[in-house]
């Protein structure tokens, strides 16, 4: 990727969230009884790192252009 993506410190924080989160949810609603059991323990905790992965690169790559006037012009 490109520097601008890994300056951006808050998708960097907010993903390291989110790939915590997963497995917390997924291990919670188990455990309250409302998990589907569609995913092992260690599916789990090997598409958590992806999904902040993924997180991570979509948010950087659309704050890159959140500045940006995208209106369209009436010429």
């Amino acid at each position: 990727m490109k520097d601008w993506a890994l300056k951006d410190r808050g998708s960097l924080k907010e993903a390291v969230i989110v790939t915590i989160l997963v497995p917390l949810i997924q291990f919670g609603m188990h455990l309250l009884g409302w998990g589907n059991g569609m995913f092992a323990w260690w599916e789990v905790l090997l598409a958590a790192p992806l999904t902040g992965f993924l997180y991570w690169a979509f948010t950087s790559a659309f704050r890159k252009y959140a500045n940006e006037d995208v209106t369209p012009s009436s010429d």
